[in-house]
């Protein structure tokens, strides 16, 4: 037998919660550290879809990397996505846990497996965290000299996902990459100063893209989910061994092509 307070124990010898920035609202979000856990549900989002699924395969709890309740909470309207979801996890007793900005700071987190993934070496963080050696927000190092055209079909092959935006010269020579799993454009100036050739990341604003190109930074938009889905891999190797049953969220990306 496990517990919640077990599970947390083991995600937080990965991803501490004092890794999490202030406006995050990552930890414990619903339930007791006391409950008993059988099966935990491993998933990108919380949201109705993911919580139905959870229920219907018997989980005791999701652990999750994109938390609820960003904003506070005023009411508990079970005609609303959000009411939906904190009603029926409660309903059904099913503990929350999520490790969102100190999944994106950990040593092994988020943005180190998305390098690795881009086949990109001699890592530096972007913004280090100066309470914890090794970690922080953002990774940048050196890819195999290639076009701006060429890395684009490489995100496409190794994130698993039919499109990406990508803006600057196609030809431009890419040496240095950087990269921040999810929606960070707030580290691209840094990242100009770390001498990136570009940035790889998601949800890119127009006149701030526009920016960075012109001050010699391409960017890659590779979307929030294709540079944020393997942290369900991420929860299931820190939770192999928790005694727990294992069930892997079947969510899709929120965007098609069409």
């Amino acid at each position: 037998m496990t517990t919640v307070n077990e599970i947390i124990k083991l995600i937080e010898k990965t991803a501490p919660l004092a890794l999490a920035y202030e406006w995050d609202n990552s930890g414990l979000l619903i339930g007791s550290r006391d409950k008993e856990v059988n099966r935990i549900y491993i998933t990108l989002d919380t949201n109705k879809y993911t919580v139905d699924e959870a229920i219907s395969l018997g989980a005791d709890m999701i652990v999750s990397h994109h938390p609820i309740m960003f904003r506070g909470v005023n009411q508990i309207d079970h005609d609303t996505p959000s009411g939906y979801v904190i009603s029926e996890l409660i309903k059904h007793d099913i503990a929350l846990y999520a490790a969102h900005t100190s999944m994106d700071c950990a040593k092994g987190g988020i943005n180190d497996v998305l390098a690795e993934k881009l086949g990109i070496t001699g890592t530096e963080i972007i913004e280090k965290n100066p309470g914890f050696p090794g970690c922080g927000l953002g990774r940048i190092g050196t890819v195999k000299e290639q076009t701006l055209k060429e890395l684009a079909q490489t995100v496409k092959k190794a994130l698993n996902t039919p499109f990406v935006r990508v803006s600057g010269d196609p030809g431009k020579i890419i040496k240095r990459a950087a990269v921040g799993g999810g929606a960070w454009d707030e580290l691209i100036p840094a990242a100009r100063n770390m001498c990136a050739d570009v940035m790889v990341t998601a949800d890119m604003k127009y006149h701030i893209t526009m920016d960075s190109v012109e001050s010699g930074i391409a960017v890659i938009d590779a979307g929030h989910y294709p540079t944020e889905v393997f942290v369900t891999d991420i929860f299931k190797n820190i939770l192999k061994d928790s005694g727990a049953e294992l069930l892997i969220s079947t969510e899709k990306d929120i965007f098609e092509v069409m």
